[in-house]
């Protein structure tokens, strides 16, 4: 065989070798190197939804016990889903349980933005026998006397402790003396008796309370702590009467806060606030808290009309039912401490102005139409009243 042929058959056989296609299924590219990259950004990414919901819990009853300690209600637990707070335990006064959930409903945390209110609802989950509990568990040491009376649709009704049975009688017999037809139509003693010795002054304080509340038409008045607090809503003509009988100088203690409302005031206020809100609506971006630049004059408009108006005021933001019910309770009230910010820049003073928000829960319209939805996305202001 010559080599010429020789030369042509290994050429063949490499030839055949080099184009030999194979009989197995070969597998179509992956980028396998984005297997652990993609595992690790699941993790995190779960990892931060549960710190998230972690830290907004954690925010809220971290404010919620801080607002309890201010206001001296360290009796209370504070117990945290989300941002709803139960409170827990048991009140050691009649009023305590009230005080222990206002102070939450006002609780604030600071943000990027400045303070906010991280608390969204309150509920209570008190000790039925809290008020006995806390009058007989220790006869060696009573509890201080103190009293919450709360005037309200003709009933007058009398909480707190005193000293003494006598006491006890004396104050509701007098109530009892101030009935009136059309006015003061009933009263309720539910006052308790430590049987501890009788403060002076504190009997003239509580005659004092009886006497002026029943001049009102609605509120409250109480002592604790060694303070005097009286609110109220009266007739406009009565309110400079009420008003002097309410500051005399106390025989024991100190004043907290004195308010009186007169009515007819307090409904043309909220008239024409109601009017200026309805005309020119104030609005804000969809799904945002930002105000709308043509929210202005508005805005100006009802600071203005704030400034003359008596008492506390309440922004109130309002949702229509679109979406997660939780998100919108956090909106209205975003939007609410929004517009409370723009009034105080227009110079109400802050003390004077709180901020609530209610979501979906007090529509106005059918939330089945688009006119229905567009009315129940709202800013309301009110007059903060006695009773609340």
């Amino acid at each position: 065989m010559s080599v010429d042929s020789s030369q042509s058959g290994l050429k063949s056989v490499l030839s055949a070798r080099r184009y030999r296609r194979a009989d197995t299924a070969v597998m179509p590219f992956f980028p396998y190197g984005l297997v652990p990259v993609l595992g690790l950004a699941a993790l995190l990414l779960f990892g931060w939804m549960v710190l998230a919901v972690t830290a907004v819990q954690g925010t809220a009853r971290a404010a919620a016990e801080r607002a309890l300690e201010d206001a001296g209600e360290g009796w209370a637990k504070v117990r945290a889903s989300g941002q709803w707070i139960t409170l827990e335990g048991t009140p050691p006064s009649a009023d305590a349980g009230e005080r222990a959930v206002a102070a939450v409903r006002q609780a604030t945390s600071p943000t990027w933005l400045g303070q906010a209110r991280p608390v969204t609802r309150v509920k209570t989950n008190f000790a039925a026998t809290a008020q006995a509990n806390s009058i007989t568990a220790s006869p060696a040491e009573p509890a201080d006397p103190e009293f919450l009376f709360r005037l309200t649709t003709g009933t007058l009704t009398l909480n707190g402790r005193v000293p003494t049975e006598t006491l006890r009688r004396s104050l509701g017999d007098r109530a009892e003396a101030l009935k009136s037809p059309g006015h003061l139509l009933d009263v309720i003693n539910r006052m308790t008796v430590t049987n501890g010795p009788l403060p002076n002054g504190f009997e003239a304080i509580a005659q004092r309370g009886i006497d002026t509340l029943v001049q009102c038409e609605t509120g409250t008045a109480t002592f604790s702590d060694l303070t005097f607090s009286f609110r109220c809503e009266a007739d406009d003509e009565k309110v400079d009467t009420i008003r002097t009988a309410a500051n005399a100088g106390l025989p024991l203690g100190v004043f907290g806060t004195v308010e009186i409302l007169p009515i007819q005031a307090v409904v043309s206020c909220e008239e024409e606030l109601s009017r200026l809100l309805e005309a020119a609506r104030i609005e804000f971006a969809p799904g945002s808290t930002v105000l709308n630049v043509a929210s202005g004059p508005v805005l100006d408009l009802a600071a203005r009309a704030a400034a003359d108006c008596p008492g506390t005021l309440r922004v109130e933001g309002h949702t229509d039912d679109t979406g997660n019910p939780a998100f919108n309770d956090e909106l209205s009230l975003r939007r609410a401490e929004a517009v409370r910010a723009a009034m105080i820049q227009r110079g109400v003073p802050p003390e004077r102005l709180l901020a609530a928000g209610y979501g979906q829960s007090q529509p106005v319209g059918d939330n089945a139409t688009e006119d229905g939805r567009a009315r129940n996305r709202r800013i309301e202001i009110r007059i903060v009243r006695p009773d609340e």
